[in-house]
């Protein structure tokens, strides 16, 4: 699991000389408030550098906003990356605060019901009084005006860079009312929805764009999907950042409903970002949609944190991201079918599996044809069935197993969840090792310190294949690594040696 860092006060000289830099290295670390116009930016924001003494510098957008000041129409604040720490860093008052932030971020918080302070607290098994205590410390805000930022933030996107009535944008911020909507807008940013609108240039279709930090290895990133991508659910065109593009079928849910669609992503490296074009049957979605492609391709992690650790051991693997999973149970699934056979070998499987169970589904492009199957419906799949895919026994039981834990057992394979809690109900199911647990949370958890020490790789990269306890030597060797053991797995995985 990845969560939030939960920043100490600020140091005004050190954010002014990075602002004069506008390197983009420190997009979302910080954001700068003029006094003089009562704006805030993101230090790549290309407008004219003010005086540092009418410079404020606040770790978050929810803070900038508390102390009353409106995001800059130009650099658009709602676009920067969150700033990320593992968890395994902090104490046990941030590790809280962090797992609530990750629910407070999540798309259930920006429904027209969203998650009650009170829910929260009784999920992480605290008291509503000390959870509120916990975060206000932390963030600086309260959860509410947290949360009313996140809203308004999502809506302001939403309004730049999509042609969606304005209405169903303060339904999908999480507004029980467009009258409602326009109050807080009109309140927070001193400008209504609609003139945001025309200053944003909305386009006609729905097509968003998502910030990350340099340096970002888009060639790999492109290979690791193109390597794996299971033809009928995804498609790769190229590993050339310059024109390869990634789309598959997609799967959300909200509440009880299911909604499959498509989603279609290119880089641009110039400006650092990705975009994103989706299907309109996921509109319903969309900020849920947001949130796992901003995992799915590690867009919030910091290079500068990770290349502290690892750059000295792996010089030439700067801006490498661990790729996520955008929907942890395909992800299980697939590193079942994965265990102790070639990546060609599992795609294979994979592809099988899809096309005898996966849900049809018509799309632009003829390589897209079905999305992965659900819980429910492996659950439905005869042995025979699954035999004649060519799944042996071991791994029917095992993808039997899970999808029973998820469907009935309440098991989160998200990245909210509780990573040790977790790993350990994986172990505890049949066909799951400790390779395959650890893969799981590296990809679908969020996880940046897993370390699947078990690998015929990793352990061939470290050179202790042969020896007596080569997983353990594993572990040992990479303890210099902590927290970042995932991004140094991936390393070790496309060629990197130590």
């Amino acid at each position: 699991m990845v969560v939030r860092q939960l920043q100490p006060p600020l140091d005004p000289d050190a954010c002014y000389q990075a602002l004069l830099s506008r390197y983009a290295r420190f997009d979302g670390h910080f954001y700068t408030a003029v006094k003089t116009t009562g704006i805030y930016c993101r230090p790549v924001c290309k407008v004219r550098t003010p005086l540092a003494r009418n410079c404020v510098f606040f770790s978050s957008a929810a803070r900038a906003e508390a102390a009353g000041f409106r995001p800059c129409l130009r650099c658009r604040p709602e676009l920067a990356p969150a700033t990320l720490l593992p968890w395994s860093t902090q104490d046990a008052s941030q590790i809280l605060a962090s797992q609530a932030v990750q629910l407070l971020d999540s798309a259930e918080a920006l429904s027209d019901a969203p998650l009650r302070v009170s829910d929260l607290a009784l999920r992480l098994g605290v008291s509503e009084r000390h959870l509120r205590r916990i975060l206000t410390q932390h963030l600086g805000v309260t959860p509410s005006q947290y949360r009313q930022t996140r809203r308004l933030l999502m809506a302001k996107q939403l309004l730049c860079d999509t042609g969606l009535p304005i209405a169903q944008i303060a339904q999908l911020s999480g507004f029980s009312s467009q009258r409602r909507f326009n109050t807080a807008f009109v309140s927070h940013y001193h400008l209504t929805p609609s003139a945001c609108r025309r200053q944003g240039k909305a386009v006609s279709d729905t097509r968003l764009k998502l910030a990350y930090r340099p340096p970002y290895a888009e060639g790999a990133m492109l290979k690791f999907l193109h390597q794996r991508a299971v033809p009928g659910l995804e498609l790769c065109t190229s590993t050339s950042p310059a024109n390869g593009e990634y789309l598959r079928i997609l799967r959300m849910t909200e509440g009880s409903h299911s909604h499959l669609g498509w989603v279609r992503l290119r880089f641009e490296p110039d400006t650092h970002r990705v975009h994103l074009q989706l299907s309109d049957s996921l509109l319903p979605t969309l900020p849920a949609v947001l949130q796992q492609v901003r995992r799915a391709f590690d867009l919030d992690a910091d290079p500068m944190a990770i290349e502290s650790v690892l750059g000295r051991d792996f010089p030439h693997c700067a801006g490498w991201r661990v790729p996520g999973a955008w929907d942890g149970f395909e992800l299980a699934v697939r590193a079942v079918l994965g265990q102790q056979i070639t990546v060609a070998g599992a795609r294979t499987l994979t592809q099988r599996l899809v096309h005898a169970l996966g849900e049809p589904l018509s799309t632009p492009w003829p390589e897209l044809t079905q999305a992965f199957p659900t819980p429910e419906r492996l659950l439905q799949a005869s042995p025979e069935t699954l035999g004649q895919l060519g799944i042996v026994r071991q791994r029917q039981r095992a993808i039997r197993a899970l999808a029973q834990a998820v469907t009935h057992e309440g098991l989160d394979l998200s990245s909210a969840s509780q990573i040790q809690s977790t790993i350990q109900a994986l172990l505890d199911l049949p066909g799951i090792g400790e390779w395959t647990a650890q893969y799981i949370a590296m990809r679908a958890l969020r996880w940046p310190d897993a370390f699947p020490a078990g690998d015929m790789v990793v352990q061939q990269r470290l050179g202790v294949r042969e020896g007596p306890h080569p997983a353990r030597t594993a572990i040992a060797k990479a303890a210099v690594w902590q927290p970042w053991r995932s991004y140094a797995v991936i390393r070790l995985w496309h060629g990197g040696s130590p």
